[in-house]
């Protein structure tokens, strides 16, 4: 029911017909062009620019490395009326505007929805996997993780895969590593395809995911 809401919410919020307010702003570098809107009176106007300036450097790397066909136009809404930390899809990020303030280092925020929009999958995959895919965006080129005490965790039996963001992005960056090279572009591009089951972990690794996991809580180093 809880994901639900948080879905129907974010329908309402694409649906939304958007115009320019005061403070609201239309920012091109290149091929690529941010709409930055924000119906908040207390973001500030250097908070705002690094938030664009994190889209301006991290999501045509992105686009390069997991889909040149992505959209070049995004738009970030900085909202008081969504009281949750973010959501985003179909080229469109929403963050809550009072969880925001209260976290203002925490800009790469912006790095884990882009890596959403950027994969623009064709059908949802297991939301776990999602979720840690974005975080592995989020390890891989963020520009502010440190400031907002932003890491992977250690590992810890207590943890499984399924808990999704950054539990999963440990995991995934660790099978790219010392299991098999490029698991996970080809889990995007699988996820972006609809090609993604179950068995998609033997085929690209030779074992499957609780396999991985098992082996992997015994062998602990990404770095």
């Amino acid at each position: 029911m809880k994901k639900s809401i948080l879905i129907l919410s974010f329908i309402v919020f694409l649906l939304k017909s958007k115009t320019f307010a005061q403070g609201d702003q239309r920012i091109t570098r290149g091929e690529y062009t941010l709409d930055f809107l924000d119906n908040s009176t207390f973001i500030t106007e250097e908070l705002a620019q690094k938030l664009a300036n994190t889209f301006f450097e991290v999501y045509p790397k992105m686009v390069k490395a997991f889909n040149p066909d992505a959209t070049k136009t995004v738009i970030l809404s900085i909202d008081t009326n969504y009281k949750k930390v973010a959501i985003s899809g179909k080229g469109k990020i929403l963050i809550g505007a009072n969880w925001l303030s209260q976290h203002q280092e925490d800009t790469d925020l912006v790095t884990h929805e882009l890596m959403h929009i950027v994969q623009d999958f064709k059908a949802m995959g297991p939301e776990w996997l999602l979720e840690g895919l974005a975080d592995c965006g989020r390890f891989q080129y963020g520009l502010n993780n440190v400031a907002a005490d932003w890491s992977l965790p250690s590992v810890d039996p207590r943890q499984h895969y399924r808990m999704g963001y950054r539990v999963t992005a440990r995991f995934l960056l660790w099978v790219d590593k010392y299991q098999k090279p490029n698991t996970i572009a080809q889990l995007n591009t699988q996820l972006k395809n609809n090609t993604y089951t179950s068995e998609s972990w033997k085929q690209i690794t030779g074992k499957n995911v609780d396999e991985l996991w098992a082996l992997y809580l015994t062998n602990k180093d990404i770095d």
